[in-house]
């Protein structure tokens, strides 16, 4: 199988929510060659791109949503060691705080950052999903993060974001670090009408930014 037949086998796979199907192409793929990340961002992100689309126009429902998700997560038990193995010879770029917001249950575009965070040289803090806006100042606070990363994959929950940053304003330390968003449906402009220090339309881009914010960051004697 060629390498965009194989890609889009696992676009198909979690359309058709066939876990067993998404690892034996996954497998297939790197044994061919093919980098973890193309795997991921041609093959397993735009199936789900698709599933969040028909979530939204609610064509589909939760019971569909978790079993596509688990596809994508079952690919990145084998991607996973792939991708890390590519970051090793990094040296630490900084710390991040990361998790899905309150009310909100999704993991997949967070955990893709958080692993992908960790290749670039990142110490990750993972906070999981639903977390309280207090849980991210808690954790920042402790850990000195540069980077605290936002995500939400429904508009019902992105105001929490906005609640994240109103709490570390809240406490006196909002300059202290760089706030990230990103998830489905948030958008630039949204990032900006909240006040957010950046937003990554993929998780590479959040990555990119991450490096950028920490870079700017130790230049100016903040971290």
């Amino acid at each position: 199988m060629d390498a965009t037949a194989l890609l889009e086998g696992l676009k198909q796979a979690v359309l058709d929510y066939d876990a067993e199907r998404g690892v034996a192409l996954v497998q297939q793929g790197l044994a061919q060659g093919v980098p973890p990340l193309r795997l991921i961002d041609e093959g397993l992100s735009p199936g789900i791109a698709i599933i969040g689309e028909k979530f939204q126009a609610m064509e589909i429902f939760l019971p569909e949503l978790m079993m596509a998700a688990k596809v994508f997560l079952e690919a990145m038990k084998v991607l996973e060691p792939a991708i890390l193995a590519q970051g090793t010879a990094h040296q630490k770029r900084g710390v991040a705080v990361i998790g899905t917001v309150k009310g909100d249950v999704h993991s997949i575009g967070k955990d893709l950052f958080g692993t992908l965070l960790k290749v670039a040289g990142f110490e990750v803090h993972n906070l999981g999903v639903n977390v309280h806006p207090g849980k991210f100042v808690e954790k920042a606070e402790e850990t000195g993060a540069h980077i605290v990363g936002l995500s939400a994959l429904m508009t019902t929950t992105m105001p929490s974001m906005r609640e994240v940053i109103e709490f570390f304003e809240a406490r006196g330390i909002r300059e202290r670090h760089t706030i990230l968003v990103g998830g489905g449906p948030v958008t630039e402009a949204f990032a900006r009408k909240i006040a957010a220090d950046g937003y990554g339309e993929t998780a590479q881009d959040g990555v990119n930014l991450a490096i950028r914010f920490t870079e700017q960051m130790r230049a100016a004697g903040r971290g």
